[in-house]
């Protein structure tokens, strides 16, 4: 009995206190820490067992914020639900309805493949370079060459940049750096991406099922998005490897606004390194070759001289008057710059070419909690890309004289709003509204003069304007069992006058503690694309011969794709067994379009479909991880007046299997991959002929395009690294690597050429020659870093 009246004394006693109001600011807070102050700035009793908030932590700023709204948001940051037995007495339990319950942003498999890889609910891979375990061959992280770990993932011709997802060419993915669009994503020609990893806070890998935020790419969707907390002190870091150096500072300049910088350049054009000399091999090896194949005798000598440098810098200004609103403005300049001389002092002939490459970019980015349901995002973004190419040819002492220039431009404004309303704990409303105004324009120029006659003058160029507005919804729903994320999204594209719908939707099914079933689908459109010109890469500067082109629904149509993909998931005592298998079409696709290049002008439509097959295993063995990476992949087109039946795609690669491995001894990690794939398809050639003008003449077997392959690649990958502390605050990192360490010489592609050749008579006269791409041989690298 008085045990009875002590809890209705108690109880009755907390009645009488008024319904307050506080200022609320919690920052990565131990969740015991918040409820302590809750009681004590609203008089209230709470009872709980600690150990289900124990390693919990919550962040949170209101003005004015009633009880009512902050146990709303304690909930949602948590697994923890609060039952009231009176108005001021409450006890915690478990939510098992929502424990283990994260929205969108979270993830539901950690180390996904390896650390600082994990799977997000809504089929999307997520990536922390930061957090990312050593990785075979590197050693540092690299933004676009991590996801190559991924299956359905894959670099046929061994770039960071070539990124092909599906299937599908680099040119149909979107890739985002915070919030700026991207047209050039890489360094010396793809060898390493364009972005510095040590400013990255995450990279975003959409496969299938994409979200319908994002929109004008057929395939794969990559989004990269750097730091944006207050940091309490200055940190950052700087190195260097065989190719560049960096440096990034992160400096708060209040306990709201903080800065982060950062700047790579290579110093390639100053000391040339034993890893660039192999670099550069791989790269120029076609071009150097078709410069020299002009010289009639193999007695006479020539020179060389080429300086390549690339840089990149980045700025981010971060502004948080409170826990609830951010504000961002972002800056990324990246440039690549080529200078090339052929000299044959015999002939008095001079070769020279020139190639700037720039893409910068700058994007606002305010997101506000309006509610603790309900936020909103506002974006908007200015992106540059601009090349310029000038190649300059002259023969026997300005006797031929040949000049080509290439111009391309891409100029991409774009703004999106959109709102975010959770309704509850298992369910999300998202609706928002896009508009881009892409201005793309191109030009070819070609030049030949004989003996002061002008004998040839060629132009080619286009320019256009498309504006797209789109409006997309989607609604999410998260629980224990059902995992859903389905949207719409409604374009429409001013310059052919059309509106389309895309449908996307993923689910995920658990069938029990163990085992999951997914699915998805997708419909997509793209109205720009890069496009192959032959006109001046026949010259022989075959390194940049694609331009970003504007649809003109002509020679340049709308590009449709529509992907279903499904798949079982398996995840037990450190087991992860991933199985995808799925189906994609393309439409709207040229003999001109990336992804089919066959030494031939001519043009025609087609379309292509992909039948593919993604398989990932992976266990941990303590601090030993292994995975296994396996892609099936059936990759076909189908032009209407080339061969009219489908043939494998120049990228299409049946089979692709990687074994890598990882282990961690005290300050060491090692590293350590096989990959293993079927050699890229090429079209054997026809005939070769001398026409009466006594030039040659090559005919490929158009019947049988891509009908050989070369032979199957093989390539196995090493790093370990050394990490060490100089003080307290300063740590340092030592690293080694190497690429193909049993100097496997693989062949990445085949094309033919004529060489002309002096016969017995002194006549000049042609011979057919193979032209083998051959890949990267063995390459050391070594790297040297210091943090703080």
């Amino acid at each position: 009995m008085k045990q009875k009246l002590s809890i209705l004394f108690i109880c009755l006693s907390m009645s009488i206190f008024s319904q307050e109001k506080v200022d609320i600011a919690f920052f990565n807070t131990p969740l015991l820490d918040v409820i302590n102050n809750v009681e004590s700035n609203f008089k209230v009793k709470f009872s709980f067992d600690s150990k289900i908030i124990e390693n919990a932590f919550f962040s949170f700023q209101k003005e004015n914020c009633s009880l009512e709204e902050l146990v709303f948001e304690i909930e949602s940051q948590s697994s923890i639900k609060f039952n009231q037995v009176t108005k001021r007495y409450y006890y915690i339990t478990v939510d098992e309805l929502n424990k283990n319950y994260n929205l969108l942003n979270e993830v539901q498999i950690s180390n996904y493949v390896t650390s600082g890889i994990d799977k997000k609910k809504n089929g999307s891979i997520s990536i922390s370079p930061q957090k990312l375990g050593v990785l075979p061959g590197l050693t540092e992280p690299d933004v676009l060459e991590s996801l190559k770990i991924i299956p359905g993932v894959q670099s046929p011709n061994e770039t960071a940049s070539g990124i092909y997802i599906r299937g599908g060419t680099p040119d149909q993915n979107l890739v985002y750096w915070d919030g700026i669009k991207m047209y050039y994503s890489g360094h010396f020609f793809g060898t390493l991406s364009a972005f510095n990893p040590y400013t990255a806070k995450e990279v975003v890998l959409s496969k299938s099922g994409t979200e319908a935020r994002y929109g004008n790419r057929v395939s794969g969707v990559i989004d990269i998005t750097t730091e944006d907390e207050i940091p309490e002190k200055t940190s950052g870091g700087f190195g260097f490897n065989m190719t560049h150096a960096d440096a990034f500072f992160r400096i708060p300049i209040s306990n709201k606004i903080a800065v982060t910088v950062s700047g790579r350049r290579s110093f390639t054009d100053i000391l040339k390194t034993f890893t660039f000399d192999k670099l550069s091999t791989r790269v120029f090896q076609t071009f150097d070759a078709n410069q020299e194949r002009n010289i009639l005798s193999r007695n006479i000598k020539f020179e060389r001289d080429n300086e390549f440098y690339f840089a990149d810098v980045s700025s981010k200004l971060v502004y948080k008057p409170s826990i609830d609103e951010s504000l961002a403005l972002n800056f990324l300049y990246t440039r690549n710059k080529l200078f090339n001389k052929f000299n044959i002092p015999f002939y008095k002939d001079l070769y020279t070419d020139n190639l700037n490459i720039k893409n910068k970019g700058i994007s606002f980015i305010w997101e506000k909690k309006l509610t603790p349901q309900l936020t909103h995002n506002f974006k908007t973004y200015f992106s540059n890309f601009d090349l310029d190419y000038a190649a300059n040819y002259s023969y026997i002492n300005n006797f031929l004289v040949q000049k080509s220039t290439k111009s391309n431009q891409v100029k991409d404004f774009g703004l999106s709003y959109n709102l975010n309303y959770h309704t509850n704990k298992r369910t999300n409303l998202l609706f928002g509204y896009d508009f881009t105004s892409n201005e793309t324009s191109y030009n070819l120029t070609y030049l030949a003069d004989l003996n002061n006659e002008n004998i040839l003058n060629t132009i080619q160029k286009d320019k256009g304007t498309n504006n797209t507005h789109s409006l997309f919804g989607e609604y999410i729903y998260d629980n224990d069992t059902w995992r859903v994320n389905s949207g719409l999204r409604l374009n429409y594209f001013s310059k052919i006058k059309k509106t389309v719908l895309e449908p996307r939707f993923y689910l995920e099914r658990k069938l029990n503690q163990h085992f999951s079933f997914k699915g998805s689908f997708e419909k997509k459109h793209q109205t720009l694309s890069q496009i192959i010109e032959f006109q001046t890469s026949s010259l022989g500067f075959d390194l940049e011969n694609q331009v970003w082109a504007q649809i003109n629904n002509d020679n340049i149509p709308l590009q449709k794709s529509f992907q279903i993909s499904y798949g079982f998931s398996f995840n037990k005592n450190n087991w992860k067994i991933d199985i995808d298998r799925y189906v994609k079409t393309v439409s709207g696709m040229t003999s001109q379009t990336n992804g089919y290049n066959d030494q031939t002008t001519d043009f025609s439509r087609g379309k292509g479909y992909v039948f593919g097959l993604d398989v990932l295993i992976n266990k941990r063995f303590n601090n030993y991880r292994t995975w296994v990476n396996y892609s099936h992949t059936k990759n076909r087109f189908k032009f209407l007046d080339l061969e009219n039946k489908f043939f494998p795609a120049n990228h299409d690669i049946t089979n692709y299997f990687a074994w890598s491995h990882a282990y961690k001894l005290n300050n060491y990690e090692f590293s350590l991959g096989w990959n293993y794939r079927t050699g890229n398809p090429y079209t054997p050639i026809y005939d070769f002929r001398i026409n009466s003008d006594g030039f040659p003449s090559i005919i490929l077997d158009t019947d049988n395009i891509n009908a050989k392959r070369l032979p199957d690649y093989q390539r196995v990958d090493g790093s370990v690294t050394y990490s060490f502390n100089f003080s307290e605050n300063w740590k340092g990192k030592l690293g080694f690597s190497i690429l193909n360490i049993f100097n496997k010489k693989n062949l990445l592609s085949r094309t033919y050429t004529s060489v002309p050749t002096i016969n017995s008579n002194n006549q000049i006269t042609y011979q057919l020659e193979q032209v083998d791409r051959k890949s990267l041989g063995i390459t050391p690298n070594l790297v040297f870093r210091v943090s703080f």
